[in-house]
């Protein structure tokens, strides 16, 4: 019999080894669903990639992942670093088809999922993707965090507010700042200021002129991969 400091220490080992190979390549995100139904996803879904255990967006790591395939269900946890959280589930492979279920609060009192039902689960997420080839995991919407309105009284774009951590904050654009043109294009409603934003995708620079205490300010936004945390209705 092995002495129990060695039976430790070898399911550690187990539990920290790399996911299996089923899990290793490229999955496009397709449905995510919670209690109340399916979540709205943009058109151009991004394509996550899971090499060794890092969980792969954009080419750049968000995430660690650390799964238990001999557990049933399957086990999975994600690490996130930038903030530093960490989503406990369970997964599912058949053939193509790779199915998550995750508890979507990273604090505070959880539970990891012991089935894929939502039913009475409102913090649960399923999240459901499809393998592609590299060459079609494309990355998916650009991230800007801008939140823009249109003010009837004036008939004009406002900035309503800026997200935390995003491109726009970065940039220095602030609320109440009035959009004259986006790309070089005057923008004249909400619609359209909504769609040149984007059109632009992940990596590229997205140029605003905005109105701010009656001066025309030049802005320039370096667009990001969307947080997929976010996409996923993580928290």
């Amino acid at each position: 019999m092995l002495p129990r400091l060695a039976v430790f220490l070898l399911a550690a080992q187990m539990f920290a080894a790399d996911p299996p190979a089923g899990l290793q390549g490229s999955w496009k995100l397709v449905l995510v669903e919670t209690d109340a139904g399916p979540a709205d996803l943009p058109d151009a879904r991004p394509a996550l990639v899971i090499k060794a255990d890092k969980l792969l967006h954009g080419g750049h790591e968000i995430a660690r992942l650390t799964t238990d395939p001999a557990a049933d269900p399957k086990v999975i946890d994600l690490k996130f670093d930038k903030p530093e959280r960490t989503y406990e589930g369970i997964y599912s492979l058949e053939k193509d088809t790779l199915k998550l279920c995750l508890n979507g609060r990273s604090e505070g009192i959880k539970e990891r999922p012991s089935g894929f039902t939502l039913d009475g689960h409102p913090g649960w997420r399923r999240l459901t993707f499809e393998r592609v080839k590299p060459e079609d995991a494309g990355p998916g919407p650009g991230f800007v965090g801008l939140v823009l309105m249109f003010d009837e009284a004036n008939k004009q774009i406002l900035i309503q507010g800026t997200l935390d951590g995003s491109p726009a904050k970065a940039a220095g654009l602030r609320k109440d700042d009035v959009v004259l043109s986006i790309g070089g294009a005057a923008v004249e409603t909400l619609r359209g200021a909504v769609d040149s934003v984007r059109a632009v995708k992940p990596g590229g620079e997205l140029a605003l002129k905005v109105r701010r205490a009656g001066k025309e300010v030049d802005v320039t936004v370096t667009v990001a991969f969307v947080p997929f945390a976010g996409l996923a209705g993580l928290e």
